[in-house]
């Protein structure tokens, strides 16, 4: 690669397979990537607008007293390492105020970013039986790891917000971003591009293929299975800020980022008829752990520093849910085709009706506290009717 501001960078890609035996491929891969900045990220005129940002440095509404004006800790809703974020960056966390404000926010080019590298490698393996005619069988299992350093982003004003504040390592490179004026309000947010020091992700792709014909009476029937998962590692971020702090963060096994997620699809065919059965799993999510709220009544009567507000008086404890358990759900179709020329399908998509799991929406992106944004079904069970015909 030729870049006329970065001069000259090179990347790589090695592909090895090797079949000690017929029906078994050992494959690996090495490649290595690069961009240079763009023209916008690097010359982009810098310009500054107003947006709403909401501030979880002020004092929530809900905990201000509507007669008296005081303050009400039990009634709260933020987490005590909010709280603690916002002393550490010189700001009173009981300051009261209209949290919901709009602020400046500047954007420009950057003549200081790095180009993006990367490195990736995987390894696995491919295997179809060969021991009868009867029916076909493959598995593919593959390891993979991306390691991408450098990576240009354009944070918007409310990411950095929430990565200042909602941090659970205490370490944010974002809170220099943020001035504040004399009344304490954020007056001006620097949302200009920067290097994300590291993103990582590692796992393992598994696939799994069957097929085979089945007779019942004098009718034929094909059958197909396949089954594709991933078993996610590791999905981290690090910044290290101009005084040397490092905010690393594992999603793995949290929100977004399951410890393992997958999809099965079983068809049977007979002549101008199809089925199909497709299921989908989410595993059990939790927050990190930093994150997990110890049990507590909504006094706090045990100093824990934190309030149960899902459960009233005591002993009765409770923490904030920011957890699901394993998800599964299944759709059905039917579908009848003539000829290649016109068909008609019949289908229920999840046929259990399951709902998303019930979650805090303090703790987890949620709407009328269903999580949303993961993958999970937010319309229930759903009947549709499809046709098609071709000219």
């Amino acid at each position: 690669t030729d870049d006329e501001i970065y001069g000259t960078n090179t990347t790589e890609s090695v592909k090895v397979g090797w079949r000690p035996i017929n029906s078994l491929l050992i494959r690996a891969t090495y490649g290595t990537a690069y961009r240079a900045p763009n023209l916008r990220e690097l010359f982009l005129m810098a310009q500054t607008g107003f947006n709403t940002i909401f501030d979880p440095c002020f004092v929530p509404e809900e905990a201000i007293d509507v007669f008296t004006g005081a303050y009400d800790p039990t009634a709260d809703p933020r987490e005590s390492y909010v709280l603690e974020n916002c002393l550490a960056t010189g700001m009173n966390p009981l300051t009261q105020g209209f949290a919901s404000y709009s602020v400046e926010q500047s954007t420009g080019g950057s003549l200081t970013l790095k180009p993006e590298t990367s490195d990736s490698w995987t390894a696995g393996f491919s295997w179809e039986q060969e021991m009868t005619n009867e029916f076909e069988l493959g598995l593919g299992v593959s390891y993979y790891e991306v390691d991408i350093d450098n990576t240009i982003i354009e944070p918007n004003g409310q990411y950095i917000v929430n990565d200042c504040y909602y941090t659970l390592t205490g370490q944010s490179a974002f809170c220099d971003r943020i001035s504040r004026d004399d009344s304490l309000s954020i007056d001006l947010l620097d949302n200009g591009f920067l290097n994300r020091d590291n993103e990582k992700a590692r796992g393992v792709d598994v696939n799994f293929t069957f097929s085979d014909d089945l007779s019942l009476g004098t009718n034929v029937y094909e059958l197909t299975w396949d089954v594709r998962a991933t078993r996610s590692i590791e999905r981290s971020t690090l910044f290290t800020d101009d005084d040397g702090n490092v905010d690393y963060e594992d999603y793995a096994g949290e929100w977004g980022f399951p410890s393992w997620k997958g999809e099965s699809t079983m068809v049977v065919e007979w002549e101008k008829w199809r089925l199909q059965l497709r299921s989908n799993f989410i595993a059990a999510v939790e927050q990190e752990v930093a994150g997990i709220d110890p049990f507590s009544d909504i006094y706090d009567s045990q100093a824990t520093g934190t309030y149960g507000d899902t459960c009233l008086g005591t002993p009765v404890t409770c923490r904030d849910v920011g957890f699901a358990e394993d998800y599964l759900t299944h759709s059905l179709s039917l579908t009848y085709e003539e000829a290649g020329q016109w068909g008609v399908t019949v289908g229920v998509r999840n046929i259990q009706d399951k709902a998303p799991p019930l979650v805090d929406g303090s703790e987890v992106t949620s709407v009328n506290n269903a999580a949303i944004g993961y993958g999970y079904d937010m319309y229930g069970r759903t009947i549709y009717v499809n046709a098609g015909y071709k000219f």
